[in-house]
C-alpha cells in the first residue's frame, strides 16, 4: 500500500496550526496541529511511498513519535474518510483515473468495496437490451465506465423522430441501422472495450438468455411488446441469477427499478403485489392493454439522460457494491418537472410467483394479458 491523501480533496491551511482537508460540505474535515505533526505527515502521504516508508520517515523528522503513534494518526486519517492507496491508479489507462478518484472519494475508508470498484468494473459484462432513448443513452455512459464486454441488442433503423432525445445518431444516420451505428461508435469511443452487436428483435425469454449467459448485469431499455419486454427481460434475469435494471420513461416523469434475483422481488411479484393491494388494478393493466388510442411519444434529451443516468449508475452499484442500490425491489420515480426523486412502492418476494417463485396457478390469471 502507498497511501495517500485522496486525489479529490484539496488541502488548505487556515492558519499555521488549522489545516482543511476537502472542499464539499459534509465531508471536509478541519484538524488542528498545535505541534506541527500534520505539517510533516500530509506531505509523506502523496502516494509515492509504501507504507513502511511513510512511518519510517514521519518518525526520523517527528522524534518524539513511535512507528506506532504515527500508524495511529494514520488510522485516524483512513477512518475519517481521507486516505487511498494510490496503488489503485496503477494499472488503468488515464482516461479511468477520474473514476478511480470518484470511487475512493466514496469511500468509507481504505478497506470499502468502492475502492475496487473501477478494477471490478473492467472485468465486468453487460447486457442492453435497446438503442430506443433510454438505450442510445447508457451506451456512451457504459463505455465511459470501462467495462470489459458490452453486448447490445436492437432492431430498428434510424428515424428522423428519434433525433430530438436520442443524441447517439446523427441525421446523416437516417435510415440505418442503430447497431450499425452504435458499432461504430464503440469502436472509435472505447476500442478496448469487447463490444457483440445483435440485430435481433426480442421475441422470447430464451433469446435474451442466448445473449445474457454470463454477464454481470441486464440494463432493459426496450418497451415493446408494452410490459411484455420487461417481463422477457425480468424472466430472463431470473433463470440466469444475475440483476436486472429496468428503466422506463411516460410524459413528465420516468421511473427505474432494479431486480435481484432470489435477493428482492421480481417484476412479476411487483404484478402480484400489484394486483393484492390495488383496487381495479387489473382491469385497467387490461384495458391498457388495448388502448383505444396509443400515447405519442413526449420526451426531450436532458429528461432521457437524467433517467438513464440513474439507471446506469444502478446497474455500477450492483455490479461494484459501491454504494447501496436505490431501486432493489422498489420503483423510483424521476420527476421530470420538479426535479424530484420519490419512491413510488417497495415490494417484496412473493412465494407463489410465476417467475421466482412456486408458480402458484391461483395468481395466472393475472398474466393473461401479457404471456412470455
Amino acid at each position: 500500500m502507498r497511501p495517500q491523501i485522496k486525489r479529490a480533496l484539496p488541502i488548505y491551511w487556515l492558519a499555521d496550526d488549522v489545516v482543511r482537508i476537502g472542499a464539499q460540505q459534509g465531508i471536509t474535515k478541519e484538524l488542528t496541529d498545535p505541534q506541527g505533526q500534520l505539517r510533516v505527515l500530509l506531505p509523506l502521504l502523496d502516494g509515492r511511498r509504501e507504507y513502511g516508508d511513510v512511518l519510517r520517515e514521519a518518525c526520523q523528522a517527528l522524534v518524539d513519535l513511535s512507528e506506532d503513534d504515527v500508524r495511529e494518526g494514520i488510522q485516524y486519517l483512513d477512518a475519517s474518510g481521507l486516505i487511498e492507496d494510490a496503488c489503485s491508479y496503477d494499472s488503468l489507462p488515464v482516461r479511468l483515473e477520474a473514476n478511480q478518484t470518484f470511487f475512493a472519494a466514496a469511500a468509507e475508508n481504505t478497506q470499502a468495496a468502492a475502492n475496487r470498484a473501477q478494477h471490478v468494473l473492467r472485468e465486468s459484462h453487460v447486457v442492453l437490451l435497446g438503442l430506443g432513448g433510454g438505450g442510445s443513452a447508457s451506451l456512451p455512459q457504459l463505455l465511459a465506465c470501462g467495462l470489459r464486454k458490452l453486448t447490445i441488442l436492437d432492431y430498428d433503423v434510424v428515424d428522423e423522430s428519434n433525433l430530438n432525445r436520442q443524441t447517439l445518431f446523427r441525421t446523416s444516420d437516417i435510415g440505418r441501422k442503430k447497431t450499425d451505428v452504435s458499432a461504430e461508435y464503440c469502436r472509435a469511443f472505447a476500442p478496448d472495450v469487447d463490444v457483440e452487436v445483435f440485430d435481433l428483435k426480442v421475441a422470447s425469454v430464451d433469446d435474451i438468455i442466448r445473449v445474457a449467459r454470463g454477464a454481470d448485469v441486464i440494463i432493459c431499455a426496450i418497451d415493446e411488446p408494452r410490459f411484455i419486454a420487461q417481463r422477457r427481460a425480468n424472466a430472463a434475469a431470473v433463470r440466469l441469477g444475475i440483476p436486472v435494471v429496468i428503466m422506463l420513461t411516460q410524459h413528465t416523469s420516468g421511473r427505474f427499478f432494479s431486480v435481484v434475483p432470489r435477493e428482492s422481488g421480481c417484476l412479476d411479484c411487483l404484478h402480484i403485489f400489484d394486483e393484492l393491494n390495488t383496487d381495479g388494478f387489473l382491469r385497467q393493466f387490461h384495458a391498457l392493454m388495448s388502448p383505444a388510442r396509443d400515447a405519442a411519444t413526449a420526451a426531450i434529451a436532458p429528461h432521457i439522460q437524467r433517467l438513464t443516468s440513474f439507471g446506469v449508475d444502478e446497474a455500477m452499484r450492483l455490479i461494484t457494491g459501491y454504494a447501496a442500490p436505490l431501486g432493489l425491489g422498489r420503483q423510483v420515480e424521476v420527476n421530470y418537472i420538479s426535479g424530484a426523486l420519490r419512491i413510488i412502492m417497495n415490494w417484496d418476494r412473493h412465494p407463489g410467483c410465476p417467475t421466482c417463485g412456486s408458480g402458484d396457478s391461483q395468481f395466472d390469471y393475472i398474466f393473461d394479458a401479457d404471456p412470455l
